[in-house]
């Protein structure tokens, strides 16, 4: 029986981020008949809030003398995931990131600004974080203005419902619902899932990541990653990636933005202590906010509060932070706000996150934990201060910053998320495979729907590995079915 579609495509791609309009324009540049399903009311997902994306070998390196070779990405993902990513999409990847740097520039005229990493102080980071003029949002309009163009149809505020497979196990369309709450229903050969992931859905988060905080995240991605892909391919039959569970995670002051100096300055190295008062780490690990998100995630309450006396505050402002927070707040920047801004929020009755006190004793009655243990942790990390040597962590000694001028001042970070990756379980041409690991013939999947670039945590020693992975993919899928279409597969 024939069903009946109110629009017949080539391509149906779920999801108007990174990963999707890349598809989508690709799709075009094919000559497929191709439309988009966005379920927010614009286009980006959290793609929309990246500063830049990962290549290796690129021209745009080449030209400022930096050298990251292709076998070097490839060999940092492996070695950082101890072999529990998928070999064959890194190589994939690592071999096609570069080609989608030149497709953003000469083909939709991006402008390449620098070429950089995230951490100067972080060991083994790859120089291969391209940031464009405008940031990623830029190509986000770029991108869909050139598939406007080409004649893909954008549907906004248009979310699917369910992915359709016909009896003999090939892709047959979407049915999705429209801004009017109407069912639509979209014939097509191909669909592509990229819909961002699951960190905005905590139910998903408690089901598949290690830590149940899912209720108590701090979401700063896009807020249509619900996970709605992933389930409308589990219906189909695909199958999850092993590291489905995985997040990148960070340090986070809750209701304050990424571009706060007092948010910066709760996540710099000094002295932490956890939920009890007392020091738990050595806090260089904030050098790399995801190995420090991925590890307050697992703390009394995923949380933890930076100990800061005036010395530091002065320290701060005069002198630069240790570490920023992408281009939000750049590294060694002079947090010049941040005086102003934490006396307001020490003054704040509705603010409980930051706490102002004269002594050790009154900031230990205003965090909640028992003064005499948090005097005891203080007097024990300034006595390693003083040596130049931390007995407990082995900190380096330029973070040893005793604590000891007051006022105090103290930084409740909580656990802050910004994507979740590794979903679904495809090949290296974007194909979801179902329990078999056969293909699912028609069914693609980029992006943070995707699995198999990371193991357990994110790589932020290779800087834009998660758009660089989105923009690369999508375009990689839209190939693939455009050859599958010639060769009469779909």
């Amino acid at each position: 029986m024939t069903e009946e579609f109110d629009s017949q495509y080539d391509v149906v791609v779920i999801g108007g981020g990174g990963s999707g309009l890349s598809a989508a324009v690709q799709a075009a540049k094919n000559g497929l008949s191709c439309a988009v399903l966005e379920k927010e009311s614009q286009t980006g997902g959290s793609s929309a809030f990246a500063e830049g994306h990962a290549a290796f070998e690129s021209d745009e390196q080449k030209k400022r003398g930096i050298v990251v070779t292709k076998e070097e990405g490839y060999t940092a993902y492996i070695d950082y995931s101890h072999w529990r990513c998928d070999p064959a999409i890194v190589n994939r990847f690592v071999e096609n990131a570069a080609t989608t740097i030149c497709k953003m520039r000469d083909e939709l005229g991006a402008v390449y600004e620098d070429v950089t990493i995230t951490a100067p102080e972080q060991p083994d980071e790859l120089v291969t974080w391209h940031l464009p003029e405008g940031e990623v949002a830029r190509i986000i309009q770029l991108m869909e203005a050139d598939a406007r163009r080409r004649g893909v149809d954008i549907f906004l505020s248009t979310a699917a419902t369910r992915i359709l497979k016909g009896e003999d196990g090939r892709i047959r369309g979407v049915i999705a619902r429209d801004a009017d709450g109407q069912d639509v229903r979209l014939g097509a050969r191909a669909v592509i899932v990229g819909t961002g992931g699951y960190a905005a859905n905590p139910r998903m988060v408690d089901r598949y990541a290690k830590f149940k905080i899912g209720e108590r995240l701090i979401n700063v991605g896009g807020p249509g990653n619900t996970g709605d892909g992933i389930t409308m391919m589990k219906e189909i039959g695909a199958v999850e990636n092993p590291n489905i569970g995985t997040l990148l995670m960070f340090p986070l002051m809750r209701d304050k933005t990424i571009t706060s100096h007092v948010n910066n300055a709760g996540m710099q190295p000094y002295l932490w202590v956890d939920r009890d008062g007392r020091r738990f780490t050595n806090e260089a690990v904030g050098l790399n906010f995801g190995h420090a998100g991925d590890l307050m995630a697992g703390l009394p309450d995923s949380l933890y509060w930076c100990i800061l006396d005036k010395s530091a505050i002065d320290r701060l402002v005069t002198k630069g932070n240790e570490v920023g927070l992408g281009i939000y707040v750049r590294n060694y920047e002079k947090l010049v706000n941040l005086p102003a801004e934490i006396e307001a929020d020490a003054a704040d009755p509705k603010r409980t996150n930051v706490v102002k006190a004269e002594t050790i004793a009154a900031l230990a009655a205003g965090i909640g934990v028992n003064p005499e243990v948090l005097a005891a942790e203080v007097a024990e990390y300034n006595g390693y201060a003083r040596a130049g040597v931390d007995g407990k962590f082995r900190k380096r000694p330029q973070d040893l910053l005793a604590c000891e001028t007051g006022p105090f001042y103290a930084i409740k970070m909580e656990t802050g998320i910004m994507i979740s990756m590794g979903a679904m379980k495809i090949n290296d041409r974007m194909q979801a495979l179902d329990a078999k690991g056969a293909v699912i013939p028609g069914l693609y999947c980029v992006g943070c729907d995707a699995g198999g670039l990371f193991g357990e945590s994110y790589q932020l020693t290779v800087p834009g590995s998660a758009n660089g992975f989105a923009l690369t993919s999508g375009w990689l899928s839209a190939d693939h079915i455009a050859g599958e279409i010639r060769a009469g597969a779909l």
